[in-house]
């Protein structure tokens, strides 16, 4: 009995260490992969500052023919500015003659860093649109880093000279902080106060952005250096991101640190319940300055609608499970819809059309399958653009704010 126990072990022998040399090799192999496609250390390249000059209205505006490379984690796209500051294909102030024109203002999602031209949410809608018979042109007047007050500043100087019939001003959940402040991080930024006409700037010029050391083209961040095993590190990060209510009951029994402790930022306020008051005068601010565009618009023959950006923890219930236990967030004083219910009051107040994207993203969200956002960058990936831009085409089809043929047209699709 134990000379055939002996025998089958010693024929087993070859087969298992085979299969252990195996197991090694791709661990070793894991390691190595993860090790080389371990993420930069420290923060992100200040790209926006290689195709950015300082304005004295706006703070900061694109430069016309400046170009610059945004190399990020979960993607690599170019950015290229057109003759007028603008990141869209060449455009005049002036439209051809039966050129139905849209506007869209808005921060660094509509600017669209983080896709190709052609996957903007600009580009996409101007494609579902513009026909020979047809012609609608989708203006990008997004840039990044702006906020509410700036947008509206780049319409009354900038904006309203490629006479748009609409108007789309694309709402972030941030902008309410910086509409009531006069710095952006380290930038200086204009500072809007109410005045009889509806705002005024009120520190004109805008004071010039302290001096900074931009890295040499072209180079990248160092690499993170990963104590211990890479491979843990790349499944502790993705277990995080994807499941963080496992992740931290896994690091409750030892195996990591569990979630908490993180310092919550001054953006994030906007959902508490019960606002500080910098976000109270953001919000006081914010009514203003859009109750002003709307009435520009109006004036101008134009309609406006704002069209609401929520962030990824708005959408994800993934991500909102991930920052409520990073910041350890009680309930009873944090509401993810808070920023919708309270623009809904500024709308009905200031008598602006008002459309909440977040319906359509949800709907697109579709976890690891698939969601409309970079998890980690946070920006409306390709899906993302695509969804918010077939959403608000759909909503002005549906009120006739487009051109006949177009709503027809569109109406039909549908």
């Amino acid at each position: 009995m134990i000379r055939r126990a002996a025998a089958r072990l010693r024929a087993l022998a070859p087969n298992l260490l085979l299969a252990c040399a195996s197991v090694a090799v791709m661990l070793v192999a894991f390691e190595i992969w993860a090790r080389l496609s371990a993420p930069p250390s420290g923060k992100e390249r200040d790209e926006r500052a290689r195709y950015t000059e300082h304005d004295p209205v706006l703070g900061w505006r694109k430069m016309p023919g400046a170009r610059a490379v945004y190399k990020r984690r979960e993607y690599t796209t170019e950015v290229a500015i057109n003759s007028l500051g603008l990141r869209d294909v060449e455009r005049s102030y002036q439209p051809a003659s039966g050129t139905f024109r849209i506007l869209a203002l808005g921060d660094s999602y509509i600017e669209g860093y983080s896709v190709p031209l052609e996957q903007t949410v600009t580009q996409v809608m101007e494609k579902a649109l513009d026909r020979a018979s047809c012609r609608v042109e989708v203006i990008n007047g997004g840039t990044t880093g702006y906020s509410t007050d700036q947008e509206y500043l780049f319409y009354a100087h900038e904006g309203r000279k490629y006479q748009p019939q609409v108007v789309v001003l694309f709402f972030h959940y941030n902008d309410v902080l910086y509409n009531g402040l006069d710095r952006y991080y380290r930038l200086p930024k204009p500072h809007l106060v109410r005045s009889d006409s509806g705002v005024a700037l009120d520190n004109y010029p805008v004071p010039q952005p302290p001096p900074t050391q931009p890295a040499a083209p072209g180079a990248l961040p160092a690499r993170r250096s990963v104590k211990g095993s890479a491979a843990w590190y790349w499944v502790r990060e993705r277990l995080m991101i994807g499941a963080p209510r496992l992740f931290d009951r896994l690091g409750r029994l030892g195996l990591w640190d569990p979630l908490g402790g993180d310092g919550i930022s001054d953006e994030l306020l906007v959902y508490r319940r019960r606002p500080p008051p910098d976000i109270q005068t953001g919000w006081r601010m914010t009514d203003r300055i859009l109750a002003a565009l709307a009435g520009e618009v109006e004036s101008a023959g134009g309609h406006l609608l704002v069209a609401y950006v929520p962030s990824i923890m708005e959408v994800s219930e993934r991500a909102w499970d991930l920052t409520r236990m990073r910041y350890e967030l009680p309930p009873a004083a944090w509401n993810r819809e808070f920023v919708w219910k309270r623009l809904e009051k500024s709308a009905q107040d200031g008598g602006f059309a008002l459309l909440d994207l977040t319906p359509a993203l949800r709907r697109e969200d579709r976890g690891i399958l698939g969601e409309p956002y970079f998890v980690r960058d946070g920006h409306w990936n390709e899906v993302g653009h695509r969804v918010s831009a077939e959403a608000v085409r759909a909503w002005l089809a549906e009120r006739r704010w487009l051109p006949d043929c177009a709503g027809a047209r569109t109406a039909g699709a549908e």
